[in-house]
């Protein structure tokens, strides 16, 4: 059972970081499309994102419910090495928002970028390599 709720965790995270980067990349791209059919397509494939994402966050917080139910099974999955990796993903999400922001500070020094952009794509990066890092991580 351990092994099953680890790989599900793993599929859970995986699946996470698709719905994000199709629902928020598609929410940012939006605002760069003219055409209506385009705009129309983009919107959808957001949607199915996002469906995606909620969906599996849904699921991803009932297993870490269940984790936390059962002592023995919140010993053997949430150990040390996970702490860690968690940690270390949210290391990779700070500094990709850092750099990100510091990116878009020097850009603004020869272009007027708008704020909202800005804002968003800082998100998207920041949450995405999140989700990427813990990708990473959980699978070693």
């Amino acid at each position: 059972m351990i092994e099953k709720l680890d790989k599900s965790r793993y599929n859970l995270i995986k699946w996470l970081t698709i719905g994000w980067a199709i629902w928020f990349g598609g929410f940012i791209l939006k605002e760069l499309i003219s055409s209506q059919i385009i705009f129309g397509l983009v919107i959808l494939i957001g949607l199915i994102g996002w469906i995606l994402f909620s969906v599996n966050l849904f699921n991803f917080l009932r297993v870490g419910k269940k984790v936390n139910a059962d002592n023995r099974l919140k010993e053997a999955l949430n150990n040390e090495m996970y702490e860690l990796y968690k940690y270390k993903s949210f290391y990779w999400g700070f500094w990709t928002t850092i750099a990100s922001t510091a990116i878009f500070i020097g850009i603004s020094a020869f272009y007027i970028l708008p704020a909202l952009f800005v804002c968003e794509v800082t998100l998207f990066l920041g949450v995405l390599s999140t989700l990427i890092a813990g990708l990473i991580y959980n699978k070693g």
